[in-house]
């Protein structure tokens, strides 16, 4: 089941980087300054392009690709709910990493609008989750 998983995700990335950027709306850039882990790799610092595909109702398959080291990542989220009401106020999309290990993990995206989506991550001692948000700006093909 792991190997069909693997293989799926590894088809998204492909159709993903073949598609390019479709749009700033669901597109977007990070400077993200620390290594973290996503979709069971850890990755390395560098400015990412995040980008969703909406593949399925049930889970939703991200990837992110690393400009500066040209690696691409896939990490399936589930969909929450609301985002939480700072995020909502500010209305800036950001993606928030659980740190609290001593390794940073993606834990959250938000796209500025909807749903927040939730990966999951190394689960803690303490059970204390401390959240590093970055924020995410637009990208389009010509950036």
């Amino acid at each position: 089941m792991k190997r069909m998983t693997n293989k799926m995700m590894t088809a998204a990335a492909v159709l993903m980087i073949g598609a390019g950027v479709a749009s700033a709306q669901d597109a977007l850039k990070a400077e993200i300054p620390f290594a973290f882990s996503a979709g069971g790799k850890v990755t390395e610092p560098g400015s990412y392009v995040i980008q969703i595909s909406r593949g399925s109702a049930a889970r939703m398959v991200f990837g992110l690709y690393n400009e500066t080291a040209r690696r691409t990542y896939m990490a399936a989220a589930m969909e929450l709910g609301d985002a939480p009401k700072n995020w909502k106020a500010s209305g800036t999309p950001r993606a928030a990493f659980d740190c609290s290990t001593g390794a940073c993990a993606l834990r959250k995206i938000w796209f500025g609008e909807g749903n927040v989506y939730e990966f999951r991550g190394p689960k803690t001692n303490s059970g204390e989750v401390q959240l590093t948000e970055i924020l995410l700006t637009s990208s389009t093909k010509g950036d």
